[in-house]
């Protein structure tokens, strides 16, 4: 089957054409048909497919939405919706290239590469991968660290050339004329090469859609970045979607600030203020929270009877996490003949085991005993053990069994 000749190559601008039907199958359980020439870029590079429609060009009643489209082997797939029953080989078809997503593709892979060689002229940071997804861009930098004076540099000079309405140059070149190109990396195709160039600011072997000047990209954003798998990934968005991107921080501002009273310039020291509050606050909830266990522990020790000058103290506490059951175990412990087996959580038992040094307990043997029954791991010393694991519903058994231990300590 021979390739599928690429209009958009020619013109990104296209939307409209005529072609003809030269085959059909089905891919990923869809309906696909493959045109002698097509103006829809199939999903590559980093830049997702476009999307639109197919009809009869004798009849345009009869209408084919393409969803998908894919490449293989230079052919051109065009995935169609389900349930469609699929033009036959020869027939002329008329595509409809959804301009909206395609113009949005333009907006934010021309700005992806205006953006890339920004970071290349400040900071020296080539880009390593490029994805656009629905809602933003990202590029993975090969850089250590990133300071927000760097990226705001960055975005500055990325902006500067958007607006300076730079040219855009998208063609095929020769290996002599590749030669005196100053590419940003080397091409990743053997055969012909496209090379896009914006000015003289950036000149990539590319596939992909861009607009015919820097301007239409309108403005260049960047959302975020942190470290991800040893490189720096970068979020941004360009054209219209920083508009939307503008919209949705504004309101999640505006609806904080209105819920705080404040306005929304005072968010930054209203938040800091609720901080230092809230900090302020669990600094006592835990104080308080460790006076109140101090005294329950004290109340169950005395509400246990000595056996051989022990007092084997037992909780069961499901919202307690591992350290809050080490503190009140540990207070049981520093009372004279005092042995704790405490226990938390609800899905995930954890058991801390305390001996008061006159107990005569050894802390790790006691826990090892209602390790075995619960099916979990642990360890420690003779004064204190720790362990977690198994079946909650094993917990009971698992008390019994460490409370028989710590009844049998020499």
């Amino acid at each position: 089957m021979n390739a599928t000749t690429r209009l958009y190559y020619d013109d990104s601008y296209l939307t409209t054409f005529n072609a003809q039907v030269i085959a059909t199958t089905e891919r990923q359980g869809l309906p696909a048909v493959a045109l002698d020439q097509s103006a829809f870029y199939p999903e590559g590079g980093g830049q997702p497919a476009d999307q639109g429609w197919l009809s009869a060009a004798t009849d345009p009643d009869r209408r084919w939405p393409v969803i998908d489209v894919q490449s293989d082997n230079g052919v051109v797939w065009h995935i169609l919706a389900t349930g469609v029953q699929l033009p036959e080989p020869g027939t002329i078809v008329t595509g409809q290239i959804n301009w909206e997503r395609r113009f949005d593709h333009m907006q934010q892979h021309c700005g992806q590469h205006i953006l890339t060689a920004a970071f290349i002229a400040t900071c020296n940071a080539p880009t390593v991968s490029f994805h656009l997804s629905e809602r933003s861009v990202t590029i993975d930098l090969s850089i250590g660290e990133l300071s927000l004076d760097q990226v705001q540099a960055a975005e500055a000079w990325a902006n500067r050339a958007v607006w300076a309405n730079l040219p855009i140059h998208a063609r095929f070149v020769s290996p002599t004329e590749l030669a005196q190109i100053p590419l940003r990396k080397p091409p990743t195709v053997s055969d012909a090469v496209r090379v896009v160039s914006i000015g003289d600011i950036d000149h990539s072997a590319c596939g992909g859609t861009h607009p015919a000047r820097s301007g239409e990209v309108g403005a260049i954003a960047v959302l975020g970045w942190g470290r991800q798998r040893g490189l720096i990934r970068v979020e941004f968005v360009c054209g219209n979607r920083v508009i939307t991107a503008l919209h949705e921080r504004d309101t999640a501002v505006r609806t904080a600030a209105a819920a705080l009273s404040v306005g929304w310039a005072e968010l930054p020291q209203t938040v800091n203020r609720l901080q230092e509050t809230q900090q302020s606050l669990q600094r006592e909830l835990r104080q308080t929270q460790r006076e109140l266990d101090a005294l329950r522990a004290a109340q169950w020790y005395a509400q246990t009877p000595p056996v051989n000058g022990r007092r084997i103290v037992t909780a069961t506490l499901p919202a307690a996490d591992a350290e809050r059951l080490r503190t009140i175990a540990g207070f049981i412990a520093e009372l004279p003949g005092g042995i704790a087996i405490v226990a938390g959580g609800s899905e995930r038992p954890q058991i801390v085991v305390a001996c008061a040094e006159d107990s005569a307990g050894d802390a790790r043997q006691i826990l090892a005993a209602g390790m075995a029954v619960l099916g979990g791991r642990g360890g420690g010393n003779a004064r204190l053990a720790q362990g977690g694991g198994g079946s909650p519903d094993a917990l009971a058994a698992a008390m019994a069994a460490m409370i028989e231990r710590a009844g049998a300590s020499e």
